[in-house]
């Protein structure tokens, strides 16, 4: 699986986690904020921690253009 495959790519600036109402940037927020992927977890039980590790790593390996997306 493709990390892009945890994604639903909606706009330019709109991307969530599929099979949720989540946008990456939600995720990204408390990331970002210091919590562990565990925290995050904690504030949305209802996503895997397969899907916030994806979506921390998807982040990670694209930097630059997930922060011009945030920010």
């Amino acid at each position: 699986m493709q990390l892009e495959d945890y994604f639903l790519f909606i706009s330019e600036d709109d991307i969530s986690i599929k099979g949720h109402r989540i946008g990456i940037d939600n995720v990204l927020f408390y990331f970002l904020e210091g919590y562990t992927p565990e925290e995050i977890k904690a504030v949305y039980p209802d996503l895997s921690l397969e899907k916030i590790y994806a979506t921390i790593t998807y982040y990670l390996q694209n930097k630059k253009d997930i922060d011009a997306y945030l920010f």
